[in-house]
């Protein structure tokens, strides 16, 4: 057990890591969606899902919004990076917290774009590419950790 709870810390701080490379310098580099999808098996064999879903629906989650975040990068409203990125989170969220994850990421994005539009400099130069993976990564979060809280609090009883 306590593998999957080390896997849930290590993705948060994956996906933390992934905003911060976006906020920088608007690319998150392919290592990291990588490292999240292998540290997402290593979760998937430690009995990291607890027959909450099966894994199937998990991928079958990320491929959805793998597909959506193509289309997206192919209209040019999207990176690659941040189609990989919001992949691998529904990946992570699953079919349980999904409906959570989507409003959190609509309510983030909102939030995003309107900070995009004040009177600001360097708010301005951030219209034309805006750094996705901060409106991808709090929800995400949202649902991992405290799903790693409440492993760590399961196995100290």
């Amino acid at each position: 057990m306590w593998i999957a709870c080390l896997a849930e810390w290590g993705a948060a701080g994956l996906f933390v890591v992934a905003a911060a490379a976006d906020l920088r310098r608007r690319r998150i580099p392919n290592v990291v969606p990588a490292l999240l999808l292998a540290v997402f098996a290593v979760y998937v064999a430690a009995g990291g899902l607890l027959l909450i879903a099966s894994p199937w629906q998990h991928l079958a989650i990320g491929a959805a919004l793998l597909a959506v975040g193509f289309v997206l990068y192919l209209s040019r409203q999207f990176g690659a990076g941040d189609a990989k990125l919001i992949a691998v989170a529904g990946l992570w969220v699953g079919p349980a917290e999904l409906s959570s994850f989507l409003l959190g990421l609509a309510v983030c994005a909102l939030t995003l774009s309107l900070c995009a539009l004040l009177p600001h400099a360097r708010l301005r130069a951030m219209r034309s590419e805006l750094p996705f993976a901060v409106a991808i990564v709090p929800p995400t979060l949202w649902v991992i950790v405290p799903r790693a809280l409440s492993r760590e609090v399961l196995g100290a009883i």
